[in-house]
């Protein structure tokens, strides 16, 4: 179950303003093993509501589910980011507790027998190892390359943007033109040639969706949910606003439109398989598509809900006020708002200045494809994603608040990076693992000059890589140092025969200008050393 799920079903916790009370009679109080999950969305208060909520003389073991380089909750903190990072430490340090912490390493999403294209270039986005050819996909990208489950798209101006949504709808939703409704209907929500939501499958919601970082822009979701009703719904939209028709908010909800759920609750709705009422719990989020409602049933529209064969859930215009109501129109969503969903197909639209944009954002948003995933990029150059990789632009690493650290913040003017999600050199540059922290320190106090991540242009063979460490001599000549981890994993061993092959095509030898050290069961200090000698008497 979800931490909203849990806290509803107790019943009684008021956020922060008061500390829970329960009884034994309340659910999951004597359970041996409680599993939650979506816990990159746990604020520090729903942590304490949940460990409030348990009685630790019956509950044997708490897990949590969840993804740490996603978003960060929208409140107070980032325990499970925390959690994770001192699970991780305490690993790495040999001690007993750091066996309590279980990663998902094994990929299980190809596309035509080879890794997806889009969770490789999502790894950027992570604190995780990453593949050792993972800015392969960030060199392709750059010079317009091709991929299996990504695309490239651009634009400049809010028209094009639309029309360039238009001509991928039919390109990557099957639509027969821009405007093919019956097609739209089908295709992109699932729905019969008569428009109906087909009873035993309300799962056409979740065909596609577009993503944006913002609400409000001609970028942002408000204007993008318009375009596409009034583009695919106009005749619904005219029959609605006719004395006898049923619309819903000031959206103006309409039969047909998809649309998202934004409150948690109990409510009932009507099995038509059983011909009987059902009280189900419906949490916010949940994505589905405005069914008209029975005879003599007026000013509603029923929702049938993705993954919710069978049942209708019916919302009425009282239910909306001035201050919104249970719905809102879904074509387009936040990047908020799809944490914890997946869709056949994304669009995800990147305005080139965003205050919200962040490693984590960008993250979310890559991973919420099952197909296949479009980036629409503002502008012509799609470089900034490789910026939005740096560890500086992390959400989650620039909040204060922190469960096993007293203080975070270096000094009054210095950002609030928690030391324990960033790696920050002696120079002061932040790098992505400890491992490249070491080298880059060892570096550093040896008195050799590096650059870490410098962008490396191909000559022979195309393509623009970005080496852990980059060295330049008086004469112009390059030397580049590659770390590798994880070369006991096949796929790892695959990706740098690939980058080695690209480094020999472009003349670099390894033990002349590419060194390269391995992590193996740790750092090995004196294979640090050796390597740096070697670069040094190269340089010479």
């Amino acid at each position: 179950m979800t931490v909203a799920q849990f806290l509803y079903q107790l019943g009684r916790y008021d956020g922060a303003r008061q500390r829970p009370t329960f009884s034994d009679k309340d659910p999951y109080r004597k359970e041996r093993t409680v599993v939650i999950d979506e816990c990159s969305m746990l604020t520090m208060d729903d942590l304490a509501a949940v460990l409030f909520a348990l009685d630790l003389a019956h509950v044997e073991r708490l897990i949590l589910v969840g993804d740490p380089n996603q978003l960060p909750p929208i409140g107070v903190g980032r325990p499970f980011a925390d959690l994770v990072a001192h699970l991780d430490d305490a690993a790495s340090n040999g001690e007993l507790i750091g066996g309590a912490l279980a990663r998902l390493t094994t990929e299980l999403r190809t596309t035509a027998g080879s890794p997806s294209d889009a969770l490789r270039l999502a790894s950027w986005y992570t604190r995780e190892l990453q593949p050792i050819d993972a800015d392969r996909v960030l060199s392709d990208l750059e010079l317009g390359g091709k991929f299996n489950d990504l695309q490239l798209e651009f634009w400049e101006t809010p028209n094009q943007l639309r029309t360039r949504l238009g001509e991928l709808f039919v390109s990557c939703l099957g639509l027969a033109s821009p405007d093919d409704l019956e097609g739209f209907n089908v295709k992109a929500l699932g729905l019969t040639t008569e428009g109906w939501v087909p009873f035993d499958d309300h799962n056409g919601a979740e065909r596609f969706q577009i993503l944006s970082p913002v609400r409000a822009h001609p970028y942002g979701v408000h204007d993008l949910n318009r375009w596409v009703q009034q583009r695919f719904r106009a005749t619904a939209l005219n029959a609605a606003r006719q004395p006898w028709g049923v619309r819903l908010g000031d959206e103006e909800i309409v039969w047909g439109d998809k649309v998202i759920l934004v409150r948690n609750g109990r409510t009932k709705g009507w099995n038509g398989k059983q011909k009987q009422r059902v009280e189900v719990y419906l949490a916010n989020g949940e994505i589905g598509v405005a069914a008209p409602t029975s005879r003599g049933v007026s000013g509603a529209l029923n929702v049938a809900f993705a993954n919710r064969p069978d049942v209708r859930f019916a919302y009425y215009k009282a239910q909306f006020s001035e201050s919104g109501g249970p719905l809102e129109l879904a074509y387009a969503l936040t990047v908020h708002k799809a944490q914890g969903s997946e869709f056949g197909t994304v669009f995800i639209v990147l305005p080139k200045h965003s205050r919200l944009m962040s490693r984590e954002l960008l993250y979310t948003a890559l991973t919420r494809s099952r197909d296949r995933l479009v980036l629409l990029i503002e502008g012509t150059d799609p470089t900034f994603l490789y910026d939005l990789t740096r560890p500086e632009r992390s959400e989650t690493a620039r909040r204060n608040t922190n469960l096993f650290v007293g203080g975070v913040r270096r000094d009054q003017d210095d950002a609030p990076y928690a030391e324990h999600l960033v790696h920050r050199t002696t120079r002061g540059e932040l790098v992505r693992s400890k491992s490249e922290l070491v080298i880059a320190n060892y570096l550093h106090n040896a008195g050799l000059r590096y650059y870490y991540e410098r962008p490396l242009e191909g000559r022979a063979a195309p393509g623009r890589l970005r080496p852990d460490f980059t060295f330049v001599d008086d004469s112009g000549d390059v030397f580049v140092w590659e770390h590798l981890g994880m070369l006991d994993r096949p796929d790892y061993v695959r990706s740098w025969e690939w980058k080695k092959a690209w480094y020999e095509a472009n003349d670099f030898k390894e033990g002349e200008t590419l060194f390269t050290t391995r992590e193996g069961e740790g750092l090995d200090m004196e294979v640090i050393a050796e390597v740096a000698g070697k670069i040094k008497t190269a340089m010479d």
